[in-house]
């Protein structure tokens, strides 16, 4: 099964907070694919997919944030409509359960990546390679 570390950051919700985060993980030299922010008057959560999410962790708790490491699974789709609703259908109609979803899209082929969290990881990733959708890792976000 292949999976992505994604890196949830907690931010205060105040001006510059992702820029900051953004100088860091350029500071150190990893490259975002994929940002989705989740916010409240108070704070925000930074869900991040990095081409090293190791090295981006390590930076950016030297630069004082708090990073959790969540496994999720990104599936590669042509990017064209219905390539979302191809593989949402396909979850529900085995019951898988997401909890979120973003995507973004694969520059050099006109593929987009959906990426997801799911309360049973197990078991969407077998109902996915057996719908004969192809999944990635992050040795495959950084070609």
């Amino acid at each position: 099964m292949k999976t992505l570390t994604q890196l949830s950051v907690f931010l205060e919700n105040k001006v510059g907070q992702i820029a900051q985060v953004c100088k860091t993980l350029a500071d150190a030299n990893v490259s975002l694919a994929a940002l989705s922010i989740a916010e409240s008057p108070e704070f925000g959560i930074a869900r991040l997919v990095v081409d090293d999410s190791s090295k981006a962790a390590d930076a950016l708790r030297a630069a004082k944030y708090i990073v959790k490491a969540t496994p999720v699974v990104a599936v590669v789709v042509p990017d064209r409509p219905g390539g979302m609703a191809q593989v949402v259908t396909t979850l529900s109609s085995k019951g898988c359960d997401i909890e979120y979803s973003y995507a973004f899209a694969a520059q050099a082929n006109d593929m987009a990546v959906l990426v997801f969290r799911f309360k049973d990881i197990e078991t969407a990733a077998s109902v996915l390679a057996d719908a004969g959708l192809a999944t990635i890792d992050e040795k495959e976000i950084k070609s």
